[in-house]
């Protein structure tokens, strides 16, 4: 494709949905604002290039090649669908609902949140003015120069907040769950969600995106966390789209002192997925996660970009990326540990493990070290490998099948993120797409 063609792809993906990006503006000052910066911002930006340093080993061929009409143009053609399996039973009466990027009161149900905590559609907080969202939204996706980040801005139209006020521990964990159906052509959606802890309270969250049919579309989500004093949120992050689809998607969070973030994200649908989570730390003793499992086959590819950006003394990280890669898969991971001069008494680790299990897959990575202080411990790791031949064949003695063997290696190498995820519903739903994983890798040749 010559570069004329290509740059042209990309004028009229971006020109037919600025297009509609007006219509939205009417119902809250503080969205049109927001949407009126993020269009103008996609207007003057550019998609990344394969030379861009945090790009070259992937190719958004597939998001602009194409057309797409935002979701909410294609309602009316769009059937209703059954997505009770995907409901988690812990949150029946703590869950918000989004259909192709719409809010679904019908399907939605927060009555078991304690009183105080807020919780529901953003665009209906915006329109009422509510003062937290005049206060944190847009204040935490602080990715420069970053043209998904705007375009999420831009066509910010419904999403989830949740606000738990000083003291209020969360008991339930709140499922966010996002759908998206087939549609008779592509569409993008830009889920939004913000999430204000404040001091000493208690959150456990499931954001979770669920593809129902076959089609292809555009996934854009931004997430906003911010934790207050002695605030403890556990973010559970599940990403199971359609086959086709495209997910690109933002998580800013910030930590403040004593505070604790933990993060388990699992990417396992999509064709082609980019995951940047970010974490800044605002004050001294502060503790936070970035754990991930990604589990892809066929052409998937699945890329992760985070950042662990240490700004003050005494702090601890942790991240454990695992990645289990068949087929002629891709996975890309690159990890930096961002220590600044005065962060003085970090203590923060960092490793990406991939299994690949046939000889077609790829796999780049790379964690990253910037420090500028003296007094931390700071360790980075990567491994790629495969199962071992003598370890297949000892479980075969013992009376397992073939399919049995690898299934329960692949478990094991994935039990260290799934086991500290606090929801078991969650729990049984991540050792079932491993089990289907590798049932789908039967007729998969073994890397020797």
């Amino acid at each position: 494709m010559s570069n004329i063609t290509k740059q042209k792809n990309k004028d009229t993906f971006l020109s037919d949905l600025l297009e509609f990006q007006g219509s939205l503006n009417g119902k809250s000052n503080l969205l049109d604002e927001l949407r009126l910066k993020g269009a103008d911002e996609v207007r003057n930006g550019r998609f990344p290039q394969p030379k861009d340093e945090d790009w070259r080993f992937i190719s958004l061929r597939e998001l602009y090649q194409d057309n797409y009409k935002a979701a909410d143009e294609l309602k009316d053609q769009v059937e209703s669908v059954d997505f009770s399996n995907y409901l988690l039973p812990e949150a029946e009466k703590s869950r918000l609902v989004f259909i192709n990027g719409e809010f679904s009161e019908e399907h939605s149900n927060v009555d078991a949140l304690p009183k105080g905590v807020k919780a529901g559609n953003l665009a209906s907080f915006a329109a009422k003015d509510d003062k937290q969202i005049k206060k944190h939204l847009n204040q935490y996706a602080d990715f420069e120069d970053d043209i998904f980040t705007s375009f999420n801005n831009a066509f910010l139209q419904d999403g989830a907040f949740i606000y738990v006020p000083e003291g209020v521990e969360v008991e339930a964990p709140v499922h966010i769950l996002f759908v998206q159906t087939d549609a008779p052509e592509n569409y993008f959606v830009t889920p939004r969600c913000l999430v204000v802890a404040e001091k000493s309270s208690k959150l456990n969250l499931v954001e979770d995106y669920v593809g129902l049919g076959g089609n292809k579309y555009f996934n854009c989500p931004a997430i906003e966390v911010n934790l207050e004093e002695e605030a403890h949120v556990i973010h559970t992050r599940i990403q199971r789209d359609s086959e086709k689809s495209i997910h690109i998607g933002r998580v800013g969070a910030h930590v403040n002192h004593h505070s604790n973030y933990e993060s388990y994200t699992i990417n396992i649908g999509a064709k082609l997925s980019r995951n940047e989570p970010r974490v800044t730390q605002l004050a001294e003793e502060v503790e936070f996660t970035l754990d991930g499992l990604v589990l892809i086959d066929g052409d998937q590819v699945s890329d992760t970009h985070s950042v662990m950006d240490h700004r003050f003394s005494h702090a601890e990280s942790h991240q454990l990326h695992k990645c289990v890669i068949n087929d002629k898969a891709h996975s890309v991971f690159n990890g930096k540990i961002f220590v600044r001069k005065d962060a003085q008494k970090i203590d923060s680790f960092q490793e990406n493990r991939n299994l690949l299990l046939s000889r077609g897959g790829t796999v780049n990575t790379k964690p990253q070290l910037e420090i500028f202080a003296d007094d931390v411990v700071c360790t980075h790791g990567a491994t790629v490998g495969q199962l071992e031949e003598d370890e297949v064949f000892y479980l075969k003695s013992r009376g397992l099948t073939e399919e049995k063997a690898r299934e329960l290696l692949v478990y094991a190498f994935a039990l260290e993120t799934i086991e500290n995820i606090p929801v078991d519903s969650v729990q049984e739903l991540l050792v079932n797409e491993v089990h289907n994983f590798t049932n789908r890798q039967l007729d998969s040749e073994l890397v020797v």
